[in-house]
């Protein structure tokens, strides 16, 4: 993920919870360092669900557990697959 999706994430989460987001560039710079690796469309499905659910601005853990619980598979990947099972 590039830094200036990661922006759009980091702006959500400021307008979700402004009083307790991200506050300085260091904890900006540490939030992208530990979800850089993660795709940002994934990444801003799992911070809007957490929202949806959390009076508290998530951590970083949270936000990590929520985005692998999502099945990324493609389409394709899922026929792919039970199409396997059915042998």
């Amino acid at each position: 993920m590039q830094n200036e999706e990661f922006y759009k994430i980091a702006s959500i989460l400021r307008a979700a919870y402004p009083r307790q987001s991200i506050p300085n560039k260091e904890t900006y710079d540490l939030w992208y360092e530990c979800l850089q690796d993660l795709d940002s469309k994934w990444l801003e499905a799992a911070v809007k669900d957490l929202i949806k659910t959390s009076r508290y601005c998530p951590t970083i853990a949270e936000v990590r557990d929520k985005y692998d619980s999502y099945d990324k598979r493609t389409e394709q990947d899922k026929y792919i697959e039970a199409q396997h099972l059915q042998r």
